[in-house]
């Protein structure tokens, strides 16, 4: 931008900044609005009010004498502005980046070249510019930084050099401008991480354009890497993280921005300081695209990055834990025997996949071009997966970790084969049966509770206590049918003397339907009376069932007992043990027959398709155990 003349000192003339001041993409802010989960971050175009730029140069305007610090960081001087009324009085925030200039320099080192951009540090009070807390800009120098200039509306350091420099003193070439918000930064640690961020940038500028320091992922995500570097323990940025985490399942890398910094810190434990300077000081137009990007690594090493999220190995930069990690989406093929996997490229996609139990010995892997790791419940090494593979099926939940490693958008599939229709289907899994509500349930003793009240009347003296207890031993039964597969009143019941009580070990019984054709009812539980205990740790029905025509047909093909009794009178603990196959084993529970199905995610409602009784509820209704 070319200036106009100059007006007097702290009042420039108001055509020297006027509606020129669109767009200021140069600015490099430490703090910007989160988007909504699972959308992307973008670059905003004109982030702020122009306004507020005139307002920022009439604050510097109006402050008082340039000075050089007295120290320098590395080859890069310091020179400090302050408001007059400050002048003579202790400096904070020059004195809090002095005692980081140690480690500044350490990671300076690193630097292919010294950084050697000279810095003005200045600290602003106004309500602007939010919600960032710090800004960076500095002027391009050379013929290709002047090219990029021509392309901007506004160069706010080159007009600080050009308005400012005869008031305040020869400011060199260049110069980046660091404003500090210090209102907003309410401990010196967070000051510290704010001038350790822009700082960054301030060596940055050294090996990009204006045109290519906006907020890329590479800039910002590296710049606050280098910030934890620099203070250890903050946790101003841990919001940061999560977001990367909430965003990255919809969003590639290439659009990140502050939020990337995990990426850095995995790059550092997995290569080291260069690695990560090389990928914060060599962006340019080719990270900008996922394509150009995923040249940066090998596609195993992307890989890598994957598992490292799936395995919440990657630390922050002082070595604690990070304060959020990626989380895996579950995915079901119980249902279908055919899962996609999808996502934008460099987008780690965690998924925790639940396989059909007994069912295809094989698991197909269609990767698409994308990088693929498993990891089977229980297992403790990942087996890798390009191209297309059958494998052994891994045991289930199965954990997988997959990126495409380019330009493409990712698509893996995941199938078996389920030609007998009984390897996937909704009514695969394992299910827990709902209590029908007290109201709902048919009581088969209601009539004979009603029966024994109408010949209270007509039972003799001599038989009244026979008949109290009978009454006693009925109401203690809690005989309500209130499940499909669950005996109401156990067979033992006749044999028993005095109120008998039944505690069931869980809510309601344990159906496992499973690939392959096969089912098991569990349903263990204590019978308690006078004198004797009975106590079920298995109590197994199992057989097989098929669908024919939409109709779940349940087949009970035998009972497994284990289990102990003990009663007077010595109450010895004695071992029972039951084996057996046929129409027996059906008497104990209810639970075969033909059931439609109505399902769902979490759970599923079974409908007898034999009516016993209008009045009596027919349905079971079970839940994901």
């Amino acid at each position: 931008m070319k200036s106009s003349a100059h007006g007097s000192r702290g009042q420039p003339t108001g055509n020297r900044r006027r509606s020129r001041l669109a767009a200021l993409a140069g600015v490099l802010s430490l703090a910007v609005a989160a988007p909504s989960e699972g959308a992307c971050p973008t670059r905003p175009s004109a982030p702020y009010d122009p306004a507020e730029y005139d307002a920022l140069l009439d604050e510097i305007f109006g402050m008082g004498r340039l000075r050089r610090a007295d120290f320098s960081v590395g080859d890069q001087p310091v020179y400090r502005l302050r408001r007059r009324s400050e002048e003579g009085r202790p400096d904070r925030l020059l004195l809090l980046l002095k005692s980081m200039e140690p480690r500044l320099e350490e990671i300076q080192s690193y630097f292919p070249s010294s950084p050697n951009r000279p810095v003005l540090l200045v600290e602003s009070r106004l309500d602007i510019f939010n919600p960032s807390l710090a800004l960076t800009d500095c002027a391009n120098t050379g013929e290709e930084g002047d090219a990029a200039d021509d392309d901007r509306d506004v160069q706010l350091t080159k007009h600080v050099i050009t308005e400012m420099g005869g008031d305040l003193g020869d400011l060199p070439e260049g110069l980046c401008l660091v404003v500090v918000f210090s209102d907003r930064l309410e401990t010196d640690r967070e000051r510290r991480f704010g001038l350790a961020h822009e700082w960054m940038h301030t060596m940055q500028s050294g090996f990009y354009t204006r045109g290519a320091m906006e907020q890329h992922w590479w800039v910002e995500g590296s710049a606050e890497w280098f910030a934890h570097k620099i203070v250890d323990g903050a946790t101003e940025r841990d919001h940061r993280i999560e977001e990367f985490f909430m965003r990255q399942k919809s969003c590639p890398l290439t659009e990140h921005s502050y939020d990337a910094q995990p990426f850095f810190f995995w790059g550092e434990q997995a290569f080291n300081t260069n690695w990560v300077l090389s990928v914060g000081l060599g962006g340019d137009e080719y990270l900008r695209r996922p394509d150009g990007a995923s040249e940066i690594l090998p596609p195993e090493r992307w890989l890598d990055w994957a598992i490292a999220q799936a395995d919440q190995t990657i630390t922050m930069p002082d070595g604690r834990p990070l304060p959020f990690q990626a989380e895996a989406e579950e995915q079901d093929l119980t249902r279908a025997c055919d899962a996609v996997i999808e996502g934008p490229p460099l987008s780690v996609q965690l998924r925790e996949v639940s396989l059909p139990g007994g069912g295809s010995p094989k698991l197909r892997i269609e990767t698409g071009g994308a990088q693929l790791a498993i990891r089977g419940n229980g297992d403790e090494d990942w087996t890798g997966v390009t191209g297309t593979v059958e494998i052994d099926t891994p045991s289930t939940p199965m954990i997988v970790a997959a990126i495409s490693p380019s330009g493409d958008n990712l698509t893996a599939r995941l199938s078996m084969d389920n030609s007998d229709g009984k390897t996937c289907a909704c009514q695969i899994g394992v299910w827990m049966e709902q209590a029908t509500p007290d109201d709902e349930a048919e009581d088969p003793l209601a009539g004979a509770l009603e029966a024994l009240e109408a010949a209270r009347g007509m039972v003799p003296p001599d038989q009244m206590d026979d008949f109290r207890a009978a009454e006693e031993k009925l109401r203690a039964a809690n005989a309500k049918d209130k499940f499909r597969f669950r005996g109401s009143i156990p067979a033992i019941f006749d044999d028993l003397e005095g109120a008998v009580e039944t505690v069931y070990t869980q809510p309601g019984p344990v159906v496992n339907i499973r690939a392959g054709g096969t089912f098991t009812i569990d349903d263990p539980h204590t019978i308690r009376a006078e004198d004797t205990t009975v106590t079920y740790f298995r109590y197994h029905h199992y057989g097989r069932w098929e669908v024919e025509d939409g109709v779940l047909k349940i087949d009970i093909e035998g009972l497994s007992l284990d289990g102990f009794v003990s009663s007077a009178p010595d109450y010895e603990r004695r071992r029972i043990t039951t084996e057996s196959e046929g129409f027996g084993a059906q008497s104990y529970v209810g639970g075969g027959g033909e059931w439609t199905m109505a399902c769902e995610p979490a759970a599923m409602t079974l409908t007898s398709t034999r009516v016993r009784n209008p009045d009596r509820s027919d349905q079971a209704v079970l839940v994901k155990y």
